[in-house]
Order: structure tokens, then sequence, then C-alpha cells
């Protein structure tokens, strides 16, 4: 047995090139300097602390991380101190530090001190003062930690020596994993070695898988809880923003529909007002009574008189005639309304298009878009007249404000 040990003691190397998997988190642990309590020497330090009567104190061993784990301590051996007056003295003697370095080599080999621990049966200024001192005699060497715990109260906290006072830490890990070199130190600690002892170790090793596992399915749950919060969020999001684009879509779409009602039905009593207008003059052709002269004056005038009263009949019918080409018909002038509506510009230019620089006075009810189709008859224009009066979109309008119409070009 004693040989076994020795062999897993000089075979398991630690290094901490990464951080461990199986990890609990105490406290929250801010960013910056990190340390990691393996849950052996947790279990250590509570099983010296937990029914003291008078002060504890433990050395911590460990290495630094490497790699990716850089700028974290790996706490993976403790060993107690048996002397009782440290703290009153201050100071640990060099005998001491001898015989510790000798014990931590041969259950530690390569690891370093990275601090202590300390358990107390009351925390008062004397107890504060004294630890104080004893941190800056023996562990002043910068990022050094101190694992203290209360008795009295069963608190525990802990603190890393940083620019020459101590600072607490809001938060710590405790890994799990494989440790030899710490549970055969405990195990040789014990006075006596018996099938018991053998059969808490399994114990503590199946209570250790338990945790392992309940805490990988904790993981998986949360990081399950939060991709679906994720997603949730991001389906809502999308959701608002197509919701408000369409809205904004349709009321651009109901304001344009509305522009092209109105023009469609003031082109229509255009259409209609000039047909009765046309209509009526050619009613009134017909009846118009010319003075002929009698038959005996209309036969020596011969035929030429004759055509000359019918000439201003004949002027009259083609000036209707031409009236009725240059009246569009009504399904011509929804033609081009449609054709005006899908982008496309009709074929026949209009002619009403004001060459000259304008402006407008807005009033109630009126919309950019009415402005620009009742100015232009071509709702491209609307980007010209915002840029031309500075309005970032088309709702800005306001009545009575004065709206500049470019040039038609």
């Amino acid at each position: 047995m004693e040989e076994t040990r020795k062999k897993a003691k000089e075979e398991f190397i630690y290094e901490y090139k990464t951080y461990p998997k199986n990890v609990r988190q105490i406290g929250v642990p801010l960013p910056g300097y990190k340390i990691y309590l393996e849950d052996y020497v947790i279990t250590y330090l509570k099983q010296n602390f937990m029914h003291a009567q008078e002060s504890v104190l433990i050395v911590l061993f460990g290495k630094k991380g490497q790699d990716d784990a850089q700028n974290t301590a790996f706490v993976y051996g403790a060993m107690q101190i048996g002397q009782q007056d440290i703290l009153e003295q201050g100071r640990i003697g060099q005998e001491i530090w001898q015989e510790i370095y000798q014990s931590a080599g041969q259950a530690f080999p390569g690891a370093e001190v990275l601090g202590w621990a300390c358990g107390m049966p009351a925390w008062n200024s004397e107890m504060d003062k004294q630890v104080r001192r004893l941190q800056k005699a023996e562990f002043a060497r910068e990022e050094q930690a101190l694992f203290l715990w209360d008795l009295s109260e069963k608190e525990e906290k802990l603190f890393v020596w940083q620019r020459g006072m101590l600072k607490e830490m809001s938060g710590y890990y405790i890994y799990f994993e494989k440790n030899p070199q710490m549970q055969n130190f405990m195990l040789d600690s014990n006075e006596t070695e018996s099938i018991d002892a053998d059969y808490e170790d399994t114990v503590t090793s199946s209570m250790r898988q338990v945790i392992e596992e309940k805490e990988e399915k904790k993981r998986n749950m949360q990081l399950l809880a939060y991709c679906g919060a994720v997603a949730a969020g991001i389906a809502l999001l999308f959701g608002i923003h197509t919701m408000l684009d369409s809205t904004a879509r349709i009321q651009k779409m109901e304001q344009t529909v509305d522009s092209l009602t109105e023009y469609v039905g003031q082109q229509q009593e255009d259409v209609e007002a000039m047909s009765h207008q046309a209509d009526q003059q050619v009613k009134q052709i017909p009846y118009q009574k010319t003075a002929y002269p009698d038959k005996k004056t209309e036969e020596k005038a011969g035929v030429s008189h004759r055509k000359t009263t019918e000439q201003p009949v004949q002027a009259q019918k083609e000036e209707y005639t031409q009236q009725k080409k240059n009246v569009t018909p009504k399904g011509e002038k929804e033609k081009q309304t449609q054709a005006s509506v899908s982008g496309r510009k009709p074929k026949q230019k209009a002619k009403s298009v004001k060459k000259e620089k304008q402006s407008y006075i807005v009033k109630k009810g009126d919309t950019l878009s009415q402005i620009v189709w009742k100015q232009y008859r071509d709702l491209s224009y609307e980007k010209k007249v915002r840029k031309a009066n500075g309005l970032k979109n088309a709702n800005e309008i306001y009545v009575g404000q004065c709206i500049v119409l470019p040039d038609y070009k």
C-alpha cells in the first residue's frame, strides 16, 4: 500500500495550461487574478477548522497557471503547522520552515507556496492585527493567498496580497480533478489506517462523482435556457421590426392611393366637363341661321355664294373634331394613372407641368405625396422636394409651411 502511494506521488505531475472543466463557483469572481482550490484541499481545511478551539494555521501549496490559464493560482495541497503560538509571535521560525519544505517535497513534489489558511475562534481587532502582521512577515510575496475561517460565525473569506495590502476576493472556484497527492497526504496524516478508512474514501469518491454529474447537468440546463432566451429575444425583435416596417409601408401606400384617387377623380370631372362643352357646341352648329338670298339672287350668284356661306360651318366642325382629338378618353387617363403607380412614365408627356420654380403653402389634410403629384404628376420627385426643403421624411410638414418646389427636369 505504501509503495503504491509513493509511486502515484512520483508519476502524477501537475500542469495547468487550461482551466478545469468540473468546477463550482463560490461568490462572484471578478475579472483579473483568479484562485482555484481543489476539492480535497477544501475538505482538509474544513476538517481542521470545524472543531478547533484555538487558532489553526495551514500552508497552501500549488502552481501558477500557464498559456490559457495565466494569471491564476491552482491550490492542490495543504499542510498544517503544528506550532500554536505563531500568530502571537508574528513569524514562522526557520526550523519550522525547513520541516514544512521537507514534508511538502515528499507529499507535493514540484509545488510552491501559494499562501496560507487561518482558522480562529473569534474575529476581533487584535486577531486582525496579528493576521496582517504574519502575512506581511512570511507571505508578502505578490499574489499570495489567505483563506480565513471564522470558527464562531462559520464564515469563510479569501484574500490576496497585492501592492502591499490584503485585498478581499469577491469569489473563487472549487474544481474537481484527480488529486492523488492530497488524497494520499490526508490518508497518511491519520493515526491509523483501517478498512473503515478505505470505505470512507470510496464513499467520498462516489459523492464527488455524483456532484460532478449534477453540476454538469445544471450547466447544460443553464446553457439550454440561455440559448432559448436568446432565440426568443431575437424572434421578438425581428417580429417587432417587421410589424413596424409593414405598418409604415401600409400608411405610405394608403397616402399614395388617396392622392391617386383624388387625382383620377379630378381628371374624370375635367374630361366630363370638356365632353359636355363639346356636345353643346355640336348641338348648336346645325341650328345656326345664315341669311341666304332669295332664289333668283342665288341663281345669279351661283354656286360660289353657297360655298361662301358654308365655310364658317365647316370651320366650326373642324374645330370640334380637333377638340375631340385633344380630349383624352376616360380609359386612357386611367391607364396613364396606373402606369405612374407602377413606376413607368406615360408615353405622352404631361403638358401641365410648370417649368418655373414655385412654392406651396401646406393646407389642412395635405400630404407631401399629394403636393408632389399635383405639381409634377410624378411621385419620384418626392425625394427632390424633401432635399430642397431639408425634410428627413414626408411626415415633417405642417399646416402653413411653405414648401419650395424645384424646377421640373
